[in-house]
């Protein structure tokens, strides 16, 4: 049997809630990251997750992922990464570029598209499926929470660039969920 569950992390929809310190009722907290180059950069994050990251250009809507599970199967079981932002002004964009950065600061690219399209001045983007093989994907066999960071570059059709860096936090408990259906524990 096969299941479909999606994970953009509820906190990004829900973006509207956000006021001063708190974050749908819970508290914000500049929280330190590395990332390419070798800088830090500090990020908003509450414990139920990390805020949208947000300029005068665009919002990131979502940075997670969706999975595709197979009761039984890590290999035919499968994660993509799903990426989603608002364009706050511009209607057409030249590309966009999505890279995890490890915990080294070097940058993995995860999606990388020459044709972007806006839909309603929403873009939307999608990984490559990867299958749930523990050796692929050994921090979802982790019961501890996974946290990535993610640079967003995104180019205008203007010339104009904006870079933009935006953690994802994955619970040891929304883990523990795909692993039980997956091996029926």
């Amino acid at each position: 049997m096969k299941y479909r569950i999606a994970t953009l992390l509820t906190p990004f929809l829900l973006s509207a809630c956000a006021t001063g310190t708190s974050y749908l009722g819970h508290a914000v907290s500049q929280t330190p990251f590395k990332v390419d180059g070798g800088k830090t950069v500090h990020l908003p994050v509450t414990r139920a997750g990390a805020l949208p990251a947000e300029n005068e250009n665009y919002k990131i809507e979502g940075a997670g992922f969706n999975a595709s599970l197979k009761k039984g199967n890590p290999s035919e079981s499968k994660l993509a990464w799903g990426f989603s932002f608002v364009s706050k002004k511009s209607d057409e964009l030249d590309y966009v570029v999505v890279e995890r950065v490890t915990d080294s600061g070097e940058l993995e690219l995860v999606v990388q598209d020459n044709s972007p399209a806006l839909k309603n001045k929403y873009w939307v983007g999608r990984s490559v499926p990867t299958s749930m093989d523990k050796d692929l994907l050994p921090w979802l066999y982790s019961s501890s929470d996974s946290t990535f960071v993610f640079k967003f570059t995104i180019k205008d059709k203007d010339g104009s660039s904006d870079v933009m860096y935006q953690p994802s936090v994955i619970s040891g408990g929304t883990k523990a969920v795909y692993l039980q259906v997956i091996y029926g524990k």
